[in-house]
Formats: structure tokens, C-alpha cells, sequence
């Protein structure tokens, strides 16, 4: 499995193509969730080769973002199924991978540790100090790409539901985001009282 030059395609891929229509599905976002996967697998009992799996689904989970907006998940497996090979991959270890990568499809369904460790990389932002910054670059996205209303309290209050009702799968994310996130579901609750 050659990760390195997997990551550099999936560069290629997603940079040429998401950078200017993306301000959230972008390769800084999967580079992000590479590297959150990164930190999960460290303060985990993770096998070398499913963290070279996780890894994997973590650069290839966005790429369908170039094909499709609606279940680019499952393009994001399409383009898998297409390259993968091509860097030493066998049929079992891809279809694994696939299996990661529709885990992370909202809501979020993980089924084993390797699927909780990808989830928790994808939405590790909700926890940290950079979460207004991120959160804020996902609501303009969907501003310019879907007509998301441009309302702040709309946003905030949506921003509370899906804090409120999302939970790290693994112990180690828990322990790492979990107190920022409920800092951050405060501080939004406050933003909205204001923007009233």
C-alpha cells in the first residue's frame, strides 16, 4: 500500500477541483481529518494495517465531492474502487476502506473501532479552539453552493441541535474534544441570545 503517493493524487484531485467551489469540501478539510485520524490512531490500540486503512478513507472520503454533491460518499467509493488498485490495495482491503468511508455519511454510522476513530477525525473540529472558523466556512459554503439562508440565528440554532445531539464514539476523542465542544455549544447558545 503506497499511502504517500495516494495522498498526492488525492491532492491532485480534490485541490484542482474543490479549492475555488469549496470553502469547507476542500483538501484542507481532508488533510485535517488526515491528521485528526492521525492523532486517534496514536492514543489507540490500532493494528498497523488498519491504520494504514483509516488513513487511507480518511484522504479518499471527499474526493466524491468532485463527481457529485448529493452522496458523494458513495462516489468517494467509486473513486476507490478505481485507483486504489493502482497503489497496492487488495479487494479486501478496499472494500474495507469503502466501508469507512460511507461510515462518515451524515448521520454518522460507525460500525466498528477503525469506523468510530474515522468519524470522530471528520467531525473533530466541533472540539476545538478553531471550531468558528471551520463551522463559519461550511455555513458560507452552503450560502454560495445550496441558497442556505444568510440568517444567523437559523444558523446558530442549528449549530446548537447538531452540537447537542452529537457524541465522539471513542474514548480518546472524548476525552480529547469533549469539554471544548461543550464550550463551544455555549459560547453559541450566547451568540444567539445577541444575534436576537
Amino acid at each position: 500500500m503506497q499511502l504517500k503517493k495516494l495522498k498526492e493524487t488525492v491532492e491532485k484531485i480534490i485541490g484542482n477541483d474543490s479549492k475555488n467551489k469549496y470553502l469547507y469540501h476542500n483538501i484542507d478539510h481532508t488533510l485535517d481529518v488526515l491528521d485528526a485520524a492521525e492523532n486517534l490512531i496514536s492514543r489507540t490500540q490500532t493494528e498497523p494495517e488498519t491504520a494504514i486503512l483509516i488513513r487511507s478513507a480518511a484522504l479518499l472520503h471527499e474526493t466524491g465531492m468532485t463527481r457529485s454533491l448529493q452522496h458523494h460518499e458513495e462516489e468517494s467509493v467509486q473513486i476507490a474502487n478505481e485507483i486504489l488498485p493502482d497503489f497496492g490495495y487488495s479487494r479486501q482491503q478496499i472494500a474495507r476502506i469503502a466501508d469507512l468511508i460511507l461510515a462518515t455519511q451524515m448521520p454518522q454510522k460507525p460500525f466498528d473501532d477503525a469506523s468510530k476513530i474515522l468519524c470522530d477525525a471528520d467531525l473533530d473540529y466541533l472540539g476545538r479552539k478553531d471550531y468558528f472558523i471551520i463551522s463559519h466556512k461550511l455555513r458560507f459554503e452552503w450560502i454560495i453552493r445550496d441558497g442556505f439562508t444568510e440568517d444567523l440565528v437559523k444558523w446558530y440554532k442549528s449549530q446548537i441541535v447538531f452540537l447537542e445531539q452529537h457524541q465522539y464514539f471513542t474514548e480518546a476523542a472524548r476525552k480529547l474534544r469533549d469539554k471544548d465542544k461543550q464550550h463551544n455549544l455555549q459560547l453559541v447558545k450566547e451568540l444567539l441570545n445577541t444575534a436576537r
